[in-house]
């Protein structure tokens, strides 16, 4: 039986045949020319056509086309199908990510999250501010009357993985063994996995080992930590297993870690051009929320979310064959000018603008996308009172295009030295 076929979208304008993915322009994700500008390349692309054709799938570049596949439930996540395509097809690395929810759908994918989603509200974030706002004040501390940071080493390295660890209930000892997983996790979800899987699977194993104990021991004495609500969580009878608990801790890790603590640096290069905003944002804390969402609109770090079609799907005239490999592009969906003037401008100040997609959407939203944005809306105006003046003092060294993941490895700034406020 021929697959069935899902429509998205309207019929192409001109009511031309809808095409074939071969016959899409080619966007060859490979070439280091490419990767040099992937925005200028991605924009001509786009003008031309919504949906590219890749040496390893298909990308989508319409803002509309984009939303639409979030949404879609033909649509899987394609994370098993990039682990498997770089040769890890086994072990502990492909368990690991077959376990976590970025690889799960239908029930099994629906049953988790309504366990869960209780715990990664708005207000549950809200919860954790006041620790937010002392641990930045502390790791700023240590550079504010310097005038000068490497802001990976010395500020974002270690916010955002603190928090996760507060929020679990780890003792302040072992949040460097946290980081150093989340540094070596973070390549699962990078088209680089098979060159660090040996750093992956020791990095897992530890965590598992050490989580695996944390988990058995609030099972005999619960705390008010994450860890502990997750093992109450019930639906009925319904309640997570060891597995499932351990997959969801260890995914928080590797997927809120590394997004967060890059997502802060990028905001600062953007500040870093931009000294009216930055003085702004110090002299009004309250506008916070808008310069987040902003920041993510205009340079969010996760670029593009892969999905592989179950289904032929029929979009942006064209049509994508079932097994497919689809690159939506969240950047580009937050370039759109059609929802966005001139959207290569930074400007917190746009009136009612489009939501950006910076999260994703759809059933794999971002489970951790509360909590991200409470702890940069809470690190961004303390750091911005306290590094006046602040500008770039070297060229960054950035990420490699295929890690998933964009943002500096190195971040060297310098401003104005700021007393401290309680000396």
């Amino acid at each position: 039986m021929a697959p069935r076929l899902v429509r998205l979208l309207r019929w192409p304008r001109d009511h031309s045949p809808v095409k074939t993915l071969g016959e899409a322009p080619f966007l060859n994700i490979f070439d280091p020319a490419v990767q040099s500008d992937v925005e200028a390349v991605v924009r001509r692309l786009g003008a031309q056509s919504a949906v590219l054709r890749t040496p390893i799938g298909a990308a989508v570049v319409g803002r509309a086309e984009v939303q639409a596949l979030l949404r879609n439930r033909a649509m899987h996540s394609s994370l098993l199908n990039l682990v498997r395509l770089q040769g890890v097809t086994d072990g502990p690395v492909y368990e690991i990510a077959a376990a976590s929810l970025l690889a799960k759908e239908g029930d099994d994918h629906t049953r988790i999250r309504r366990l869960v989603s209780r715990s990664f509200t708005p207000r549950a974030a809200d919860a954790h501010r006041p620790f937010m706002r002392r641990l930045v004040g502390e790791l700023v501390g240590g550079f504010r009357e310097k005038g000068e940071c490497e802001f990976m080493s010395e500020f974002a390295d270690h916010y955002p993985v603190q928090v996760i660890a507060h929020l679990m209930g780890v003792p302040a000892e072992d949040h460097p063994m946290f980081a150093r997983w989340g540094d070596a996790l973070t390549h699962v979800l990078s088209l680089e996995l098979a060159l660090h899987r040996d750093l992956v699977q020791a990095a897992l194993e530890e965590m598992a080992g050490y989580l695996g104990e944390l988990i058995a021991e609030r099972r005999r004495a619960p705390r008010e930590d994450l860890v502990s609500e997750l093992i109450s969580a019930r639906d009925g009878q319904d309640r997570l297993d060891d597995r499932e608990l351990l997959a969801l801790l260890g995914g928080l890790l590797f997927a809120g870690y590394d997004t967060t603590r890059n997502q802060l640096a990028v905001a600062m290069t953007i500040f870093a051009e931009r000294p009216v905003e930055w003085t702004a944002l110090a002299a009004d804390p309250g506008a916070a929320a808008a310069v987040v969402e902003e920041v993510m609109r205009y340079q969010g770090v996760v670029s593009v979310v892969p999905r592989v079609a179950t289904e032929d799907v029929e979009v942006g005239g064209y049509t994508i064959p079932a097994g497919t490999l689809v690159s939506l592009s969240l950047a580009a969906a937050n370039r759109d000018p059609s929802a966005y003037p001139d959207p290569g401008r930074f400007d917190v100040s746009r009136a009612d603008p489009e939501p950006h997609v910076g999260f994703g959407g759809g059933h794999h939203h971002c489970l951790g996308a509360n909590l991200a944005r409470a702890e940069m809306q809470e690190a961004l105006p303390i750091l911005s009172a306290s590094m006046p003046d602040m500008r770039i003092a070297e060229e960054p060294e950035w990420r490699s295009p295929l890690g998933g993941i964009s943002g500096p490895l190195r971040l060297r700034l310098r401003f104005r030295p700021a007393p401290n406020p309680s000396g």
